[in-house]
């Protein structure tokens, strides 16, 4: 049970440079300690667990200033006067405790009292002391022969350990400078061992959050229509893209739950933001649409939800929204905007940008006072509903998608009777082309209604 020899520290030769007169550089190739203590750093940071750090630190320090014997103490938890050990490895490495890797270990290592480790442990202060070499009253042999000893607090609480003590056979093998060296590493070690575990506590809050978002955008995609309506001579397609895991778009079509006339509402909304809060806006959207008893005029329509909204203000949050009534008995489609890009019509004439007297988002003002339009909806015409998402795509050079765009994109899709699927393939494919590898930078919603 002998200390281990440390690596030999060399003296340095100096050279004159050519590179700069009067600088006479050092020649460290032949220092082994240096490669050691760079390596050690590189070690440290690829660690993913504390007892790695404390392992490697232990073999390159040992390398460099010889082994010794090293036990953890712990006081924490324990009645005053006690404690545990939570690791004891001899100069030649055999674990005599075997290490405590994690708090659920603690309280399997046997409390004790006295000693020289209760001597030693009892101020929260580094010790420095000679020795007799003689058996312990405690720990018995596994003292024997030592001569030597320093110990330290430990600061950093997230490790099992409170206290670290290092002993040797020789006599004058510390010095008031390593004692001060054996601190100071010691304490860097468990700055790198706290940073260790707050790197993973921060990896599982944020595997935790992320399971939890899952599940609201897993929530909010059930929220939307699981199948559409079947509506008279209409023909209906819809697409829906989140920027994030949970998104802001939202987009409903359904029946008069009044019954009656063939009456059939549609809604296309954008809830400012991204992530969690913007997915309660959109069910709150949701709970009030589907609990409607009659299917209200589009600015009607609006009204209401921004009556709930603002009621029920979250923040700062609004919704721009676009809502819709086709009547199928008189071949009619109503539109009442908040905020909302308006429709694209694509006609006889070509494709334009329908013209709305529309409101301010959702949620901000206790009232919009957006007007509805009319219009015939005529056989074989298209009608788009977008989000922003759609129209703002940026390119890699920064220019925006686009109205313009989108309507050539809805002008260049296959024309009926081919399905109004179309429609969404050529103006997504569009989009990719605009905008290249990069992540679209918001929710992408459309919605595609062709009159039969």
């Amino acid at each position: 049970m002998f200390a281990l020899p440390a690596e030999p520290i060399p003296t340095p030769t100096y050279a004159n440079t050519d590179a700069m007169p009067g600088v006479r550089l050092a020649e460290l190739a032949g220092n082994q300690r240096l490669p050691l203590l760079l390596n050690l750093t590189h070690k440290l940071f690829k660690q993913t667990h504390d007892h790695g750090i404390i392992n490697e630190f232990a073999e390159a320090m040992g390398r460099i200033r010889g082994r010794s014997c090293m036990v953890m103490v712990r006081t924490r938890d324990c009645p005053p006067g006690t404690y545990r050990i939570t690791r004891w490895r001899t100069p030649d490495g055999v674990e005599l405790v075997p290490p405590v890797l994690h708090e659920g270990q603690v309280n399997a290592a046997p409390v004790r009292a006295g000693g020289l480790v209760g001597l030693i442990t009892a101020q929260d202060s580094p010790q420095m002391a000679r020795l007799d070499g003689a058996p312990d009253s405690v720990f018995g042999e596994w003292t024997r022969g030592y001569r030597s000893l320093v110990s330290t607090p430990l600061p950093e609480k997230s490790q099992p350990a409170d206290h670290l003590i290092l002993m040797d056979t020789p006599q004058d093998r510390w010095t008031m400078e390593l004692l001060e060296t054996v601190v100071l590493q010691a304490n860097l070690v468990g700055v790198v061992i706290r940073n260790l575990n707050i790197a993973k506590s921060l990896r599982e809050a944020t595997a935790y959050i992320q399971a939890e978002i899952d599940q609201i955008a897993e929530i909010q995609r059930s929220l939307l229509p699981q199948e559409v309506p079947q509506i008279p001579n209409v023909k209906v397609a819809a697409a829906y893209a989140t920027f994030d895991r949970a998104g802001g778009d939202y987009y409903d079509i359904f029946p008069d739950p009044a019954g009656g006339r063939k009456r059939f509402g549609f809604l296309i909304a954008d809830a400012s933001g991204h992530g969690p809060s913007a997915a309660v806006v959109v069910s709150m959207l949701h709970t009030v649409l589907r609990n409607m008893a009659e299917l209200p005029s589009p600015d009607r329509l609006l009204e209401e939800l921004n009556r709930r909204l603002f009621a029920r203000r979250i923040g700062s949050s609004f919704v721009t929204a676009l809502a819709g009534v086709y009547d199928a008995e008189a071949g009619t489609l109503e539109f009442a905007g908040a905020g909302h890009p308006p429709p694209l019509v694509h006609g006889a004439d070509g494709v334009r940008e329908l013209e709305l007297d529309g409101g301010p988002p959702l949620g901000i003002l206790d009232t919009i006072g957006s007007s509805v339009t009319t219009r015939q909806f005529a056989p074989g015409e298209r009608v788009l509903l977008y989000t922003d998402g759609i129209s703002e795509a940026m390119s890699p050079t920064n220019e925006l998608f686009g109205v313009s765009r989108v309507a050539r994109a809805m002008q260049a899709a296959p024309s009926p009777p081919s399905e109004p699927d179309a429609v969404l393939r050529t103006l997504d494919d569009a989009i990719r082309a605009h905008i290249g590898t990069a992540k679209p930078g918001d929710d992408q919603t459309a919605l595609v209604l062709e009159r039969r």
